[in-house]
């Protein structure tokens, strides 16, 4: 087995990065950021009172997001300057960060309802991808889920990514972030081989973030119906259990 070790990306990364982008007055890069939250409420939303973990939380959007879904929600990043935004951000009573390395042997004092994962697998050796999601099947309770996300590249993903890099659209992506590529069998394979059952794995961003700066409700629509596409999206998503006792 390939034992690199990535600890961290190759560039430098703002600890405000994520929140930006969210707010961000590009329609695509905003609806880009905002599917995650439409695709996790459509697929894997928390329960009230669920304890959740958001692994490379980066700024804390997601994290507190699930937290004003109900959940007791703890973000984890490996970017100490995001972690320190994220608290000073969004840090309360139902939401907090620590820093950490997502390959980590985390101890926590509970065991998780929930795990969320976002496009971050990719910034990672397999080897380390399987120790992470090793630990995500230690610390689920029994009947646990994950939900994950991370670029399809069996679709347009690699000439968005070539185009993004080769125009300076964002900070350098393949080779500097992304050191894994995932399809949808190479994904299926290394959640089944950390133990878990695949209850399904989707796609999204195949239109619809194209369509946001014409229409914000018509991208929305679109995104719903893409959200029923095991293939062809820019975005794999994921959703697998821990098996009950």
């Amino acid at each position: 087995m390939n034992n690199q070790k990535k600890n961290g990306d190759l560039i430098k990364i703002s600890g405000d990065y994520h929140y930006k982008a969210s707010l961000s007055k590009n329609k695509i890069k905003k609806f880009w950021y905002y599917s995650k939250k439409t695709a996790i409420k459509r697929f894997l939303p928390p329960q009230t009172g669920d304890n959740v973990l958001d692994v490379g939380c980066g700024s804390g959007v997601i994290t507190n997001f699930l937290s004003e879904l109900g959940a007791s929600a703890i973000g984890i990043d490996g970017n100490i300057e995001a972690i320190n935004f994220a608290k000073s951000k969004f840090e309360n009573s139902r939401c907090r960060f620590i820093y950490g390395l997502v390959d980590d042997d985390y101890k926590f004092d509970l065991l998780f309802n929930k795990i969320y994962c976002l496009e971050l697998i990719e910034h990672i050796y397999y080897n380390q991808g399987l120790k992470m999601l090793r630990n995500f099947y230690r610390i689920l309770k029994p009947g646990g889920k994950v939900f994950l996300t991370t670029p399809n590249y069996r679709s347009a993903w690699p000439l968005i990514e070539y185009l993004m890099d080769k125009f300076h659209l964002s900070n350098p992506l393949d080779k500097y972030q992304h050191v894994e590529h995932y399809d949808r069998n190479k994904l299926k394979k290394i959640i089944e081989e950390a133990g878990f059952q695949v209850n399904h794995i989707k796609t999204n961003c195949l239109i619809a973030p194209w369509l946001a700066p014409f229409t914000w409700g018509g991208a929305l629509m679109v995104d719903n119906l893409e959200s029923k596409l095991p293939y062809g999206g820019s975005i794999l998503v994921a959703v697998f259990e821990k098996e009950s006792k």
